[in-house]
């Protein structure tokens, strides 16, 4: 039977004074990422099954067989808590040089493949290159290092963090981020599968002791191979028995790896055969997928290497051949440059706009003078003569004259010239353009109705506030309540966690009809159990700001099964609703009749989880509520109530109510009556409630009604 050599039992084999033996912690780290991530299992596989025609057509295309070198960015994070664990340049060259000769099979130790493997034996002909730029553009010699006071690190992904302790990556798709720290005894290192969608954790982790051939490393993982073996996990190979426990029927996706019932240690002797391969040559234990010391290994495959190949051209990691990381950076003289623009950003309302920016001096001498151009989108550009004293690379912050923009959606563009009183010499940095609304101007008279129906999106008036410039609200014509289109957050494949995205409605005057109520169509189906995993919810909230968005309060907010619009409230798939998946909400906004300008907020907080859709946002006076209910014969009284006590008086017919449920001002349900009620008259008590206005949902005949009560005590 198969060993599985947890880290706890490694521990177990020195103590009794086993010779130490590989442990890789990728299994262990994917299990913790499918932990987190209840749809990895899914992307894994979906992610797998968008390389098989890449790696079909390629496996018959002779001219791979000769394919280029492909030449990858690479960066090492060197976190250390004392002089102990820190390592030196010259041990991290070294490892960079291994990975060259092993991905190239240009190893000195090709001799030793035994001559039945040697026509399987292959290379995905890559070549890693220190970074010689980070990710703002600055020089750097692809290593950066951090004190942190973390002694001992695991497969939790803290290291990768420098909220954590550790350091984060530079950007997945341009750089191949290593992390080099002490790991937690007896793991050498882990590596993270890829997906199809960029990962911020994306990238290897080695100990300490195991990486490169110099000073530090540590016998018998001193040949810098556990490198050459855990970034084989981050470009999708499987470790070479398939991890099927010793039942020979596991597969690690590559026909010319011989059938292998577990791991091998140490240094066999060839041939060496077992109960899945009982006959010569065997298996392949030196295979750089194996678990043998790193002085026995020594090969991939052809199969292997065309799987690592089709990571490199296919996303959403094929940037990485293209990215220009390992170009070093080319100062020259006068050259300044915008680095970011912090205003005008988001939505305001009307008035002035403060253009402000970051400038830089990309050149090789000193920024004494420049021009920085401003505009909002085709109107006149502004000049300013900024001047000061910038070395080379160095950044000022520069406040611009205000602008007053009008109401809408705009460009504002910045950007640089005759530095030093002459001819830039680099155009290509200094140029930044930020989108920005204005929000301001008279509120739009009552009753107001979005169904997105319109070819613009936004729609006039409305602003989208998209922080981190990812997924956001977009208009769909897949789903919709009525019409045909509707809007729609992409909380399914964006993995941002606690990312906020916002959608704006144009300034509203509440002041125009009485008793103000805002109507809203929405359909939501969780992905994961809430039974299993009761945290895991995305999030609609509503807000209302009444001083011009300076500021917002909460007035619906609903997660998880409170959220669903569906039975059962979840499924392991991608929610596209149908029109009976929708339900309507009604909020009052009594509280807010004096508002002549009002903004409505519609807010989505992604947990990873489904698609969430609205549609039919109608804002009307909320007097014709309870008259809806009472045509279908209900009445709810008395209304007001002092105590808190009503009457629900169902009329007599055919039908009985199927549920009825109790809402405050913020979405909470605060009662509910969930089984058929039949015609008659009933008790409602609620004199546990506060003072306020509250909404009641009435399910009959599959029809939603509503009805608005208040308790005065």
């Amino acid at each position: 039977m198969k060993k599985i050599i947890t880290i706890a039992a490694a521990l177990s084999f020195f103590a009794s004074g086993y010779a130490q033996k590989r442990v890789c912690g990728t299994t262990q780290h994917e299990q913790w990422l499918q932990q987190q991530n209840p749809k990895r299992v899914e992307q894994r596989k979906a992610y797998e099954q968008a390389l098989a025609n890449f790696i079909k057509s390629a496996s018959t295309n002779k001219a791979n067989k000769t394919q280029s070198i492909i030449q990858i960015p690479l960066v090492v994070h060197m976190v250390y808590s004392s002089a102990t664990d820190s390592v030196a340049d010259a041990q991290i060259f070294s490892q960079i040089k291994i990975l060259n000769d092993d991905y190239t099979r240009q190893n000195a130790d090709t001799a030793n493949t035994p001559g039945p493997f040697k026509a399987a034996a292959s290379a995905p002909m890559v070549q890693y290159c220190w970074a010689q730029r980070d990710p703002n553009g600055n020089p750097t010699t692809g290593i950066e290092r951090r004190k942190s006071t973390t002694t001992s690190w695991s497969t939790d992904d803290k290291v990768k963090a420098t909220a954590t302790g550790g350091l984060d990556a530079w950007d997945p798709t341009r750089y191949f981020n290593i992390w080099v720290c002490a790991l937690q005894s007896p793991l050498l290192g882990y590596g993270e599968f890829p997906t199809g969608s960029a990962s911020n954790t994306y990238g290897f982790v080695a100990g300490y002791t195991c990486f490169g051939d110099t000073l530090k490393a540590q016998a018998p993982f001193n040949g810098g191979r556990t490198a050459t073996h855990e970034i084989g996990h981050c470009f999708n190979l499987l470790h070479i028995w398939g991890d099927d426990n010793g039942a020979c029927t596991g597969d690690d996706q590559c026909a010319d790896t011989p059938n292998q019932a577990s791991e091998n240690y140490n240094c066999p002797t060839y041939p060496l055969t077992d109960a899945c391969t009982t006959t010569a040559p065997g298996v392949m234990f030196m295979n750089y997928m194996d678990y043998v010391d790193d002085a026995c290994m020594n090969m991939f495959t052809a199969d292997q290497s065309l799987r690592m190949v089709a990571i490199v051209n296919n996303a959403p990691y094929n940037s990485l051949v293209s990215s220009n990381a390992c170009t070093p950076v080319a100062l020259v003289p006068g050259d300044a440059g915008v680095l970011s623009i912090s205003s005008p950003s988001g939505s305001s309302c009307g008035g002035t706009v403060t253009p402000k920016l970051v400038l830089k001096d990309w050149g090789n001498d000193s920024l004494k003078k420049a021009n920085i151009n401003y505009v909002i989108d085709n109107g006149t550009v502004q000049t300013y003569s900024w001047t000061g004293a910038l070395a080379p690379l160095q950044t000022a912050t520069v406040t611009l004259a205000g602008l007053n923009p009008t109401v809408g959606t705009h460009t504002c563009t910045i950007y640089t010239s005759i530095p030093n009183g002459a001819v830039d010499g680099n155009h290509t940095n200094d140029t930044m353009r930020v989108t920005f609304s204005i929000l301001g101007g008279s509120g739009q008279a009552l009753p107001f109705t979005e169904g997105f129906e319109g070819t613009t999106f936004p729609p006039t008036g409305w602003a989208i506030n998209n922080p981190d410039g990812t997924d956001t609200w977009t208009k769909t014509t897949s789903a919709y309540k009525t019409g045909a289109a509707s809007i729609v957050m992409d909380n399914y494949t964006n993995s941002h966690i606690g990312q906020v995205d916002d959608i704006i409605s144009p300034m509203l005057d509440l002041t125009s009809i009485s008793n103000p109520s805002l109507a809203f169509q929405f359909a939501y189906k969780l992905y994961t159990n809430p039974t299993s995993n009761p945290n895991y919810s995305d999030t609609l909230q509503v807000l209302i700001s009444t001083d011009c968005g300076a500021t917002y309060s909460s007035i619906y907010k609903k997660y998880n099964t409170n959220l669903a619009t569906t039975t059962p409230t979840w499924a392991n798939s991608a929610f596209t609703p149908t029109a009976s998946q929708w339900r309507q909400e009604v909020v009052s906004l009594s509280s807010y009749s004096a508002a002549t300008g009002a903004f409505i907020k519609f807010r989505n907080i992604s947990d990873y989880e489904n698609f969430l859709f609205i549609d039919d946002i109608n804002i009307t006076s909320s007097t014709g509520i309870n008259a809806q209910s009472a045509a279908q014969g209900i009445n709810i009284y008395p209304n007001p109530s002092a105590d808190g006590k009503f009457l629900v008086d169902i009329k007599k017919d055919e039908h009985s109510v199927q549920k009825l449920s109790v809402y405050d001002v913020l979405g909470n349900k605060v009662f509910e009556i969930k089984d058929n009620i039949p015609s008659g008259t009933y008790d409602m008590n609620l004199n546990n409630l506060s003072s306020g206005t509250y909404l009641v949902e009435i399910v009959k005949d599959n029809t939603t009604l509503f009805n608005k009560i208040i308790i005065n005590k």
